[in-house]
C-alpha cells in the first residue's frame, strides 16, 4: 500500500493550539482561496497540506453531528445504510481519546460563556448524543497532550514498521488519477505514473473534486453542492485585571436552536479575546474550482432565507449573552471588527443591512463538505455510491468530507473520520 500527501514529510504537528498550528506556513495550503459568493473579497481558505491533512491544524473539537443529520443521509439523501445508529457505532470503534479541559486549562472567556449560557437556562450538554441542545465543555481529540489526528488515527506505529506493508510518499502531489477504459489504474505524480489494482482519494473537499476533473470523470455533481457554516468573530476586550489564557486548551460550545430548527445555531468562545458565531444548519450551498493553479471557493454565504434567519438569531443570541452579569464581569466591551464598533450597533440595523455586512466578512468554519457528494445514481449531482465508489470508473473511491450529502451540525473532524473508517472498512472487505 502507497499513501501520497502533497505535504512535507517534516510538516508534522503535536501542538493541540489552534493559534500554534495555524501559524505554522508549512502545514497550510497556500493554494485555496475563498469568497464569500461570486465576486466577493478573495482570501486564504484554510486547509491542511501535511499527514493528516486538515486534522494537522484544527481545533481537535469532537462533535458529532445529531441524530437527524444522519438518519437523514439514508431517508433522504439515497445513501443506503448511513444512519445514526450506523455512524455512531463507527464513532465509537475509531478509539478516540477524549480530553476535557481542567480548570488549570480554562480560559475567561470559555468559562463566562458557560456560566451565562447555564444563567439563561441552558442545559448542560457535551455535543456527542442524541441530546444536542445547550452549553459544556467540548472534548478534545488529545493523547497525552498531543494532537490525535486522522494520520495518527489510521496509520499505526506497525504498519509503518513493517517491511512493504505502508510506504508513504511525502511531498508527492499527485497531479490526477490515471483512468482507462472506465477503471482507475493508478496515479500521475510529475513525469511518473504507479500502477495500482485500486486508488482511494482523499484530497478533501477542496481537491478531490478538482483531481476527479483533470482525471476526466464527468459526473454533472463534482465541484459543486459544497456547504460550509458561516461564521463571524466578535471581538472581545476584557476587563482589567482578567488576564488572557494564551495556554487556554479549554472549548466550550453553546448550541441552541432558533425558531427554524434544533441544534441550528452555535456560539464558540476562542480566548483569549473571541467569540465565534455560526449557523450550522445550513442550506445555501458553493462550489469549488481549479483557476490557474489554484483552488477557488465560492461558498455562497447566507444566500437563502433560512440561513439569513439563522444568522440573525445567532447574532441576537450572542448579544443576548454579552449583557449577562457574568459575561459582563470578565468582558468590557464586544466588537464586531478591530476598530471597536459595538455589535450592538450592527444590531440597530435592519435585516438586511446585516446580512450584506456578514457576507462581506471573510468568515466561515472551514468545515467544507460535499463537492463529490453521495447518492443514487439516479441523481445526476451524486458523485459516489453509498460504499464510496466513483459512478461510471472502476477501481476508484473517494473518502474524505467531499462524500458528504449535507453538512452536519458539527465540527466535521468526528464526521469525516467515521465515515472515512467505514468507506475504508468496505473497500477493504471488497479488495480481499
Amino acid at each position: 500500500m502507497h499513501l501520497f500527501e502533497a505535504g512535507e514529510a517534516s510538516a508534522t504537528n503535536s501542538s493541540p493550539r489552534l493559534a500554534d498550528s495555524t501559524s505554522r506556513t508549512d502545514l497550510l495550503d497556500g493554494s485555496v482561496f475563498a469568497s464569500t459568493y461570486t465576486g466577493g473579497f478573495r482570501y486564504p481558505y484554510l486547509r491542511g497540506r501535511a499527514l493528516g491533512g486538515t486534522t494537522a491544524i484544527n481545533a481537535l473539537v469532537q462533535m458529532w453531528g445529531t441524530k437527524d443529520d444522519w438518519d437523514a443521509w439514508s431517508a433522504m439523501h439515497g445513501c443506503t445504510g448511513w444512519n445514526w445508529r450506523s455512524v455512531s457505532a463507527e464513532i465509537a470503534l475509531l478509539g478516540l481519546p477524549s480530553h476535557f479541559a481542567s480548570a488549570s486549562e480554562s480560559g475567561p472567556v470559555t468559562g463566562a460563556v458557560l456560566s451565562a449560557a447555564r444563567g439563561m437556562g441552558a442545559s448542560e450538554c457535551r455535543h456527542t448524543g442524541e441530546t444536542y441542545d445547550g452549553a459544556g465543555r467540548v472534548a478534545l481529540s488529545l493523547r497525552d497532550g498531543r494532537r490525535a489526528d486522522a494520520f495518527s488515527v489510521f496509520v499505526t506505529p506497525r504498519a509503518l514498521e513493517d517491511a512493504g506493508r505502508m510506504v508513504v510518499h511525502a511531498g508527492e502531489s499527485v497531479a490526477e488519477i490515471a483512468v482507462e477504459a472506465d477503471r482507475a489504474r493508478g496515479i500521475v505524480v510529475g513525469d511518473d505514473e504507479f500502477v495500482a489494482d485500486g486508488v482511494v482519494l482523499a484530497a478533501g473537499t477542496v481537491w478531490s473534486p478538482i483531481l476527479l476533473r483533470r482525471s476526466g470523470v464527468s459526473r454533472a455533481g463534482i465541484g459543486r453542492n459544497l456547504k460550509d457554516h458561516p461564521a463571524m468573530s466578535l471581538w472581545l476586550r476584557l476587563r482589567d485585571g482578567v488576564s488572557a489564557a494564551t495556554e487556554s486548551l479549554d472549548v466550550t460550545g453553546l448550541v441552541v436552536a432558533s425558531s427554524l430548527d434544533d441544534s441550528d445555531i452555535n456560539l464558540l468562545p476562542v480566548d483569549p479575546n473571541q467569540l465565534v458565531v455560526a449557523v450550522t444548519k445550513v442550506s445555501s450551498v458553493g462550489h469549488v474550482a481549479e483557476v490557474e493553479g489554484t483552488a477557488e471557493v465560492v461558498l455562497g454565504t447566507l444566500e437563502t432565507h433560512d440561513d439569513s434567519t439563522r444568522m440573525l438569531a445567532a447574532l441576537r443570541l450572542a448579544a443576548d449573552l454579552c449583557a449577562t452579569k457574568e459575561f459582563r464581569e470578565v468582558v468590557e466591551s464586544v466588537s464586531i471588527d478591530a476598530a471597536g464598533t459595538p455589535l450592538d450597533a450592527l444590531l440597530a440595523h435592519d435585516d438586511d443591512t446585516i446580512i450584506s455586512y456578514v457576507r462581506r466578512q471573510p468568515g466561515a468554519y472551514s468545515h467544507a463538505v460535499g463537492t463529490c457528494r453521495m447518492g443514487a445514481e439516479r441523481d445526476s449531482e451524486a458523485v459516489v455510491d453509498n460504499t464510496g465508489a466513483v459512478f461510471g470508473v472502476d477501481g476508484l473511491w473517494v473518502t474524505d468530507a467531499s462524500v458528504f450529502p449535507d453538512i452536519p451540525r458539527a465540527a466535521t473532524q468526528i464526521p469525516v473520520m467515521a465515515v472515512a473508517g467505514r468507506i475504508a472498512s468496505g473497500i477493504a472487505e471488497r479488495l480481499r
